[in-house]
């Protein structure tokens, strides 16, 4: 697996703060070690301040903070925008499917709150410019895709006040929506903002003074060892060796470079995004797109930039199993490139980047213990919360408050989603040859 130091410029990133290596020492011990310093990671660290502000807590990343998927996203946070809820409604019935739906509701309400109370005003590397759009438009780019999404679409609709079906007559009356001839679902409440941001506030805010937080940028960890006798995991990087009772794996999409038993249950998949400037003239896309399935997606920004990513389905293998966020597809940069110029008309593309996201086999996180996984008890005191499937900006901030009611055993809320744990019976099967396998060899 890649984890290349260097690797494409993120729009997101460009001269950003928490991008150079720790000049402090390691500390050799801590109560938590959070391995990962993206949305998820540096959420963790947040809520376990907030429920038990005495502990010590280190922040681990091989790169600098939130240089991951979350600092090379398309910068979109909408409830419900990347399920298919064909599938949720199906795999766990229409109630769950409300659920889930509700708790990205939740955590966008949440998140907002946290920005209101702790994020700058200035647009500056505080200020995530959290923006309210007029909603999300999943528009339906072909009659398969129309047919195949509304009767999901009409269930959802009668359930969440803030959902709708679009028509074609009326999704053509939207400026930058003209070519879409097959009508689509609004979600009206959507936001744009720069997630990266939001982590530095983050990072800001757990390492103020006092805090007890230590964030190493640049520290690679290798491999994490669970000591029976003195009841602490061993987590070794490449700055030294760090001492914890609990750790918890916040890597997404490199999760199974540290733990090889989610291999084949989360999967890297490469994304590559465009930022362009729009053209003189331009009607402002005051809605945010997703079509042909995910695939596209696109944005503005305050400033009027475009932001647009997908169309990795124009290649064989859409990218998936593929970790590498240091080079670009050609065949997906061309295919960004004609779409901007022909839907957006916007010829020039400033900036082209890759994000590399964690997929997992059902499409929702895995949030929980890690002997669940392995079945082994040389696990012990770890933790994983991974695999958001292209849809972290509505989930990581609360996934991020469970993992931290893991690590500190406090039980979860009954609002958290029971399909998000890895013990849920539907998960059960993807871990039986591995427990049965590992129980064999530990005879």
């Amino acid at each position: 697996m890649h984890l290349n130091p260097v690797s494409t410029q993120s729009y997101w990133l460009k001269d950003a703060p928490f991008q150079t290596p720790s000049k402090d020492p390691l500390p050799s011990k801590a109560d938590i070690v959070i391995i990962g310093a993206g949305l998820t990671g540096l959420s963790t660290a947040y809520w376990v301040q907030q429920m038990q502000p005495n502990l010590k807590i280190v922040v681990a990343d091989a790169r600098g903070v939130s240089s991951g998927a979350t600092g090379r996203n398309g910068g979109i946070c909408t409830p419900g925008l990347n399920d298919d809820f064909d599938a949720v409604i199906d795999a766990y019935g229409e109630a769950s499917a409300q659920r889930l739906v509700e708790f990205d509701y939740r955590n966008v309400e949440m998140l907002s709150e946290f920005l209101k109370n702790h994020a700058d005003n200035d647009k500056g590397f505080f200020d995530p410019e959290l923006t309210w759009t007029k909603g999300a438009i999943l528009a339906w780019s072909t009659a398969q895709e129309a047919e195949d999404a509304r009767p999901s679409a009409e269930i959802l609709c009668k359930k969440i006040d803030d959902m709708r079906i679009l028509s074609p007559e009326e999704l053509k009356q939207i400026p930058g929506f003209e070519t879409f001839q097959y009508g689509g679902l609004h979600i009206k409440t959507t936001a744009i903002a720069w997630a990266a941001k939001i982590v530095f506030c983050l990072a800001r805010y757990v390492t103020s003074q006092g805090r007890g937080v230590h964030i190493a940028t640049y520290t690679k960890v290798d491999d994490v060892m669970w000591d029976e006798k003195r009841g602490v995991n061993t987590v070794h990087t490449n700055r030294g060796v760090i001492e914890a009772p609990r750790v918890v794996y916040c890597t997404n999409a490199w999760t199974a470079r540290l733990l090889e038993d989610v291999r084949g249950i989360l999967m890297p998949v490469r994304n590559q995004v465009v930022s362009v400037c729009a053209p003189p003239g331009a009607p402002r896309l005051e809605y945010v797109m997703s079509a042909d399935r995910g695939y596209q997606y696109m944005s503005c920004r305050p400033n009027g930039d475009f932001i647009m990513g997908g169309m990795r389905n124009v290649v064989p293998s859409k990218q998936e199993h593929e970790d590498d966020d240091s080079t670009l597809n050609t065949a997906v940069s061309n295919a960004l490139r004609s779409f901007m110029a022909d839907v957006a008309k916007a010829p020039t593309v400033e900036r082209e980047w890759v994000g590399v996201m964690g997929f997992t086999r059902d499409r929702l996180p895995l949030i929980g213990a890690v002997e669940h996984i392995t079945g082994s008890t040389k696990n012990k005191g770890q933790f994983v919360a991974a695999g958001f499937t292209g849809h972290g900006m509505p989930r990581t901030f609360l996934c991020g408050r469970a993992a931290a009611q893991l690590l500190i055993d406090q039980p979860l809320e009954e609002w958290f989603p029971p399909e998000f744990k890895v013990e849920h019976k539907s998960r059960q099967s993807w871990w039986k040859n591995k427990n049965s396998n590992q129980i064999k060899s530990n005879l």
